[in-house]
């Protein structure tokens, strides 16, 4: 438990050590964000073999593509291009450890830049990061983990209105982690300008949605496994936290700020939330819909600190008081979550040199 802590208080206490030196706000914010990310790929890179439900089970992989001819790529269960990265790495190391390392570290170099440049509250952002099941993902599903990473580079494409290359890194991904067509929703979402006016429109359809999700999943189950291996039967999950969530904070988004404020890069942020709750209309059918969500929720956390900083002025001290709540709140939630042990198998977190 202690790392965690660590992680997650050091972003915060490291104001008060830094007051006196003269550094800017933004500087100090990205010093505090630098150290969230760097403790936290620290965490990640060097983890016990059995911190993680399935690094065990990738750490088996690489060894046995070390040996494995390039002919043989794309024969086996593992997508091709994480069997790729895989034998690339096996080229400089057969070290399985050495091989969770450099994947830990790919994944941080992929997510970082965006989080760097669109992150206004590194302490609200770090807090919400840790309470998202992405966060969770980088200590287990190496292979989603890094087409979530991908997709971010795509994001980075999509604002740029480079299509081409955004299509590109969609086919990386998906040869990485099947799941990863849903980034291709990305690029359109982007550039859609969701107001408080297409309201009367975006909530019918959210709302027959959620009515007709059985229908809708069943049809796109019939998709999925005729173009996939996933097990798309109806299974109970029970997976209704996170939806209420997802509803609380896109009512709040949607309330909160003044869309006159809002820039395109807060409007797109609230667009992959739209679709991040949509997914996850679908959640409490089969646990297959939570894990095609990972693409949208990693902008979560990005997105909460924006809507505050464009708060309206009559919402501004609401807006405020909710910050520090929300803090509070995610805060303890996460460290109450983690407590029994048994998410993903993270805590009592391990060094790979230690024993478990």
């Amino acid at each position: 438990m202690t790392p965690f802590i660590i992680m997650l208080t050091v972003p915060i206490v490291i104001y008060p050590f830094v007051r006196n030196i003269r550094i800017n706000r933004v500087d100090l914010e990205r010093l505090s964000l630098f150290l969230f990310f760097l403790i936290l790929t620290i965490l990640v890179m060097f983890r016990h073999r059995n911190i993680g439900n399935d690094t065990s089970n990738y750490m088996y992989f690489f060894e046995q593509t070390i040996n494995m001819p390039w002919s043989s790529m794309g024969k086996s269960a593992v997508e091709i291009g994480f069997q790729i990265v895989m034998k690339v790495i096996s080229l400089f190391t057969n070290d399985a450890h050495a091989f969770i390392a450099i994947t830990g570290f790919m994944v941080s170099a992929m997510m970082y830049p965006t989080y760097r440049r669109l992150c206004v509250d590194p302490q609200l952002t770090a807090v919400l990061f840790c309470t998202m099941s992405t966060f969770l993902m980088l200590f287990s599903g190496i292979r989603q983990i890094m087409a979530v990473g991908i997709g971010l580079i795509g994001y980075e494409f999509s604002r740029r209105k480079w299509f081409i290359p955004f299509l590109i890194t969609v086919v990386v991904a998906v040869s990485v982690h099947t799941s990863a067509f849903m980034l291709i929703l990305m690029y359109p979402a982007y550039h859609v300008r969701i107001t408080k006016k297409w309201l009367f429109a975006v909530i019918p359809i959210l709302i027959v949605t959620f009515i007709f999700n059985k229908q809708i999943f069943g049809v796109l189950g019939q998709f999925l496994e005729q173009y996939t291996n996933y097990d798309v039967s109806e299974v109970a999950t029970g997976a209704y936290t996170m939806l209420i969530l997802m509803v609380i904070f896109t009512v709040y988004s949607f309330v909160i700020p003044d869309d006159l404020l809002l820039d395109n890069e807060t409007i797109a942020l609230r667009n992959m939330l739209l679709i991040a709750m949509s997914i996850q209309m679908f959640a409490p059918l089969n646990f297959l819909a939570m894990r095609m969500n990972y693409y949208y929720l990693i902008f979560i956390p990005l997105l909460i600190p924006r809507i505050i900083m464009h708060s309206r002025i009559r919402y501004r001290k609401i807006a405020e008081i909710s910050k520090y709540v929300m803090l509070v709140f995610f805060f303890a939630y996460f460290f109450l979550s983690i407590s029994g042990g048994s998410k993903m198998h993270i805590v009592p977190y391990h060094f790979f040199w230690e024993s478990y």
